[in-house]
Formats: C-alpha cells, structure tokens, sequence
C-alpha cells in the first residue's frame, strides 16, 4: 500500500494535521493497517518536498508546538487521480523467505524430512492467520463495516489458496507422504 497516495487522499478531503490525519487513516482502514505517527510526518515531510502537499496554515498551540495543516496541490491532485486510475499489477512474491527456504530444502540440500516439517509449520501459521481473520470479519460485520469485511475477505481467499497451494507443494515435493 502506498501510504504517500492514501494521505493525499485523507488531505484531498480535508486539509489536516500529523495526528488528525493518524486518526482519520485508522477511521478509514480499521484494524487492517497498524500505522505509527512517525510514518504521517515523515511521508508529510516527502510529500511537502515533492510539491504534492503544501503548509495550508500553522496553528499556535498553548504549551506545544505549532501544528501545522497540509493541503493538497494541483500536483498532489494529479498524481492521486493517477494512481487511483492504475490497476495493481500482481502482487505475487517469488523471493519471499518461505520460498527461499523451501528451494534450499528441496533442490539444495534435498531434505524431504525438513521440508516436510517447513511446509506443515508453514500450513499452522496460515491456520492461525486464517482463524484471526475470520475473527476479525466477524467483528467488522457486527459493526456492519462493509468495507472491512470486503477487504477482509480478500485476505481469507489469499489465505485459503496459500493452503491449497502448500497440498500440491506436498503432493510434488513429498510424493512419499499423505499427511504430516
């Protein structure tokens, strides 16, 4: 997620300050994406050095510091536009550490024995995932947050095909075993 793009949407709408753009990002996305302070400003700073956002008004505050409101620029509008214009090429990750570990495994030092104890600690950790993200779905449809649900669902369908994917990793690598 380009968390640059996303806040020159939270200022397409209003203009805004560091922490009141944390507290309108959390409003929009929930509990999907954990987000630190540190990240706002620092991308605000980017943002600001790029011309896409630019200081709309520095408010005294009694006992800290100035806070300062961002709105966004012409520029800023036009790379928003652009980049909600512009479909996600795949976002498959061929060099993750899981499949590193499992070429090690099966072509480097052939280990059926370890790569069987990979692909079922691997198959616990999507269990655990998958279970958390229900939870969580069940949650956001209690709310009747739609859209949380629908991005929620996303990630179980991910997670569910990482599943089946593991079985014809076994099935291929491990044609010996049944189960683990």
């Amino acid at each position: 997620m380009s968390l640059k793009h996303t806040l020159l949407a939270l200022l397409s709408a209003e203009t805004g300050h560091g922490y009141e753009l944390k507290k309108r990002f959390e409003e929009a996305l929930g509990p999907l994406w954990p987000l630190r302070e540190a990240q706002i400003y620092n991308n605000l700073r980017i943002l600001e050095k790029e011309g896409l956002v630019s200081l709309a008004a520095v408010v005294a505050q009694e006992g800290g510091p100035d806070r300062k409101e961002y709105a966004v620029t012409a520029e800023g509008g036009r790379v928003l536009a652009d980049w909600l214009a512009t479909p996600v090429v795949e976002n498959q990750k061929l060099k993750d550490d899981f499949y590193l570990k499992l070429s090690v495994l099966a072509r480097v030092l052939q280990d059926g024995p370890r790569l069987a104890d990979l692909l079922w600690q691997q198959r616990t950790h999507y269990l655990q995932r998958l279970r958390e993200l229900e939870d969580t779905l069940r949650e956001a449809e209690a709310q009747e947050d739609s859209v949380t649900a629908a991005l929620l669902e996303g990630a179980i369908l991910h997670t569910e095909a990482d599943l089946a994917w593991l079985d014809r990793c076994e099935s291929r690598l491990l044609p010996e075993r049944t189960g683990p």
